[in-house]
């Protein structure tokens, strides 16, 4: 009984000065959830923590901060990173030794965690403008040992070069590509070994717009292919969090979501990524198969009419042979046109063919060097859809 009332003292104590800082704690944690890729708190634990303008005032969901319990009272090394323009360190205190009875090392881990707790408080909050997540996890990479786990509380929305959300319209490019880019560059960290859990990836404040559901889906998928293309085991936690900022800290660029165009039910509409018409590289198959029934829905209830035609014409991104970017557009424009008619659109009254990257839309896709580039490599795989009128 006293070791308990000790820990929550001295938990108390930390708890009352984050609160003051407006990061939200559990009083009473429970212990980690052991599930498949799911530490249990024998290795190294790292928390990656977005404190900066733009995301959420960070909340640490219970089962972290009972990892972060159980890490030290395993004896393990505690690192918090702070992500911002440029991710630092700011507490990487050696664990104390073990004692040779437990009442002492109950209190030697309550003080452990209850100094990481503290260094949030104090250090945390972003110093530089702008947001760096994958130099955090390079960092956090460096700072545990293969068997450790990284956790990242962040918006995962990066203002910075090579995964500029900000001016390379990463929301509309394909998670996969955003991972293979960096590996061709050799620019991703080096988690082999490590467990990295995402938490609250799409969360934002204002004055940065909300993401859509597709669109939170889209960041988590990018940092997830991102962090198991680095070797890691991934697990993701949903987290609602709709504080505001923190206030006093550097401004950080706005990301604009891609704006889903009204439907054109007379002329020509681009169905892309802002629309939930995305594929998987180098297939046929909708990245998200109900979102891409859902936008086309809207224009199955008027082509179902009988009096209406539709041209549907696949894209390309400029990968790969000619004949195979033809084929691979074609079938796209095959897949919207199956969803038609399986919405009741009658199959007459669609044609479905591919251009490849043969188009007047193409945008350039390709670096100096040949490196497909993921922003406008997916606004390039479409399917543009021109309805023809009666009349």
């Amino acid at each position: 009984m006293k070791r308990k009332v000790l820990f929550a003292a001295l938990l108390a104590i930390a708890g009352t000065q984050l609160c003051a800082c407006g990061i939200f704690w559990p009083a009473d944690p429970p212990p980690p959830v052991s599930a498949p890729c799911h530490p249990t708190g024998s290795g190294p634990l790292t928390l990656a923590i977005g404190a900066r303008a733009n995301v959420p005032k960070p909340q640490l969901p219970a089962d972290v901060q009972g990892l972060m319990k159980a890490t030290a009272k395993q004896f393990r090394q505690l690192t918090t990173v702070r992500v911002d323009g440029s991710p630092t360190v700011v507490f990487a205190q050696q664990p104390p030794k073990p004692a040779n009875n437990n009442p002492a090392n109950e209190r030697a881990a309550a003080a452990y965690v209850a100094a990481a707790q503290q260094s949030l408080v104090k250090d945390i909050l972003a110093k530089a403008p702008g947001a760096d997540v994958l130099a955090a996890l390079s960092l956090s990479a460096r700072a545990t040992p293969s068997g450790g786990t990284v956790v990242l509380v962040d918006s995962g929305l990066q203002t910075a070069a090579p995964v500029d959300f900000v001016n390379d319209r990463l929301l509309e490019a394909n998670p996969s590509d955003v991972a293979d880019y960096l590996t061709k560059e050799n620019l991703l960290p080096d988690l082999k070994g490590r467990t990295v859990i995402l938490v609250g990836l799409g969360n934002t404040a204002p004055p940065q717009q909300p993401l859509d559901n597709n669109q939170r889906a889209h960041v988590v998928d990018t940092w997830k292919a991102v962090a198991e293309k680095s070797g890691a085991c991934v697990v993701t936690e949903q987290q609602a969090n709709s504080e505001p900022s923190l206030a006093g800290i550097p401004a950080v660029p706005v990301v604009a979501p891609p704006a889903a165009p009204a439907p054109n039910f007379c002329g020509t509409v681009e169905l892309g990524e802002s629309d939930n018409i995305s594929f998987q590289p180098d297939s046929a198959a909708f990245r998200s198969p109900e979102a891409a029934k859902d936008t086309l829905r809207k224009f199955a209830d008027v082509l179902r009419d009988g009096r209406h035609r539709a041209d549907l014409m696949g894209t390309t991104a400029s990968e790969g042979p000619v004949a195979g970017r033809l084929e691979l557009s074609a079938r796209r424009a095959n897949a919207v046109k199956d969803v038609l008619v399986g919405l009741g659109v009658p199959a007459a009254d669609l044609s479905a063919r591919g251009v490849g990257s043969d188009w007047p839309g193409h945008q350039p896709d390709t670096g100096p060097d040949g490196q497909l580039l993921p922003g406008p490599a997916g606004q390039n795989r479409k399917v543009v859809m021109t309805i023809t009128c009666p009349g």
